[in-house]
């Protein structure tokens, strides 16, 4: 493949991935304004703890999931300490045995 083909592959690659990620952030917006307008009515003065437990638990459970399980690998991909990453799963009741009381801990519904 001449050194041109190959350079104009990694910029159409380069540039679908950078669509995907627009795309991907248009779509998070949307449900923001949805979730935010939902959970304004309900959680009144908790808004920002409830949103921001919903928008968490996907977020730590997929960087759980590229990790292999490992939670040192997942909290380096976050950019947090292993201790806060464990601290929030604890918080969000993503750790087994600590659902119940994490969730009222968090105060956001599962």
């Amino acid at each position: 493949m001449p050194g041109g083909s190959a350079h104009g592959l990694l910029l159409a690659r380069g540039m679908a991935d950078h669509a995907r990620v627009e795309d991907a952030e248009r779509l998070i917006a949307s449900a923001l304004v949805s979730l935010v307008s939902e959970t304004a009515a309900t959680e009144g003065g908790r808004l920002y703890r409830s949103v921001m437990a919903r928008v968490e638990r996907p977020l730590l459970r997929q960087a759980l999931e590229l990790a292999g399980g490992n939670q040192l690998k997942a909290a380096r991909l976050l950019g947090i300490n292993r201790n806060t990453l464990r601290k929030r799963l604890r918080q969000l009741g993503l750790l087994p045995g600590a659902r119940g009381a994490a969730k009222a801990s968090a105060g956001a519904p599962g």
